[in-house]
């Protein structure tokens, strides 16, 4: 829904206009602007048009005292994608429900599966970095995510060392999609951590020409596993500081567990030098 706010008095307050839904005396918290305070919201067809204390009146009107009256929430991390799952996530609130860290593949196939079925809610996906691996060195079929974004994870033959041909390979179908409209790279680097990192770093690089995100899922920490490749936090902060690439952490926290300070403060670190990072919890 569009919107045209005002966090006072809006010009159409008492003005005799009769908006089509009225939703009164609710908290209105609007992050953008930093509205936090009890309103009257003013609606005709699918335009916000007042946010007023001043009285509204309506064809329609919702009595939101005691309740908050928000934007739709944004769920950057869903895996659920079917219909049903996104009528319970429109239960909670949430207007756009995104696969991006494991992402689909091809997302021409998921996007139009998507439009066939139909969806409550607003969708998205990412470019599968896992499901391409699967296809180009395990052989696997394409599916845009018809078998679950995470399905083939269990199998052993996509994290494999790619040779030079299936990196290739990889990367012209990676930027394939991001044309196709991925709206980024899920990575699902800690379910393949032995993974090459100069793999990570070209894929990072990929996302930075595009002007796209990352979203990653780290590999293990130096703490959780001595033995891997490199850890999973250090790895990630320099990929963002060396390629420029917004990366995003995917569940800082559980992957993280304990050692959450160490991780956060590598996060801030290359923050503060200007690189493009964000998390989730």
């Amino acid at each position: 829904m569009a919107a045209h706010t005002n966090s006072g008095s809006s010009k159409n307050a008492g003005s005799g206009v009769t908006y089509d839904v009225v939703i009164r005396g609710g908290r209105v918290i609007d992050p953008e602007s930093g509205l936090d305070g009890v309103r009257n919201v003013g609606i005709v067809g699918d335009q916000i048009l007042a946010v007023s204390e001043a009285d509204l009146i309506g064809l329609r009107e919702i009595d939101a005292r005691g309740l908050v009256v928000a934007p739709g929430f944004i769920d950057l991390h869903s895996h659920g994608q079917g219909v049903g799952e996104c009528r319970l996530q429109s239960l909670d609130g949430v207007t756009t429900a995104l696969e991006l860290e494991a992402g689909v593949a091809p997302v021409s196939v998921a996007y139009t599966r998507a439009a066939m079925e139909g969806r409550p809610i607003n969708y998205g996906y990412s470019a599968s970095w896992a499901s391409l691996r699967m296809h180009v060195i395990g052989g696997a079929p394409l599916s845009g995510g018809a078998s679950g974004p995470l399905d083939g994870l269990g199998s052993d033959a996509w994290r494999a060392p790619a040779s030079p041909a299936q990196s290739a390979a990889l990367m012209h179908m990676l930027e394939r999609e991001l044309v196709d409209g991925a709206l980024g790279i899920g990575i699902l680097l800690g379910y393949a951590p032995a993974t090459d990192p100069a793999e990570y770093v070209g894929v990072a690089k990929l996302a930075a020409a595009a002007g796209v995100p990352t979203f990653t899922h780290a590999r293990p920490l130096i703490e959780q596993d001595p033995g891997v490749v490199i850890d999973g936090a250090e790895e990630l902060t320099r990929v963002a500081g060396q390629t420029g690439a917004h990366m995003h952490y995917c569940h800082i926290n559980s992957t993280s567990t304990r050692h959450l300070d160490r991780v956060q403060a590598l996060v801030e670190a290359v923050r503060a030098e200007g690189a493009t990072m964000t998390s989730e919890a």
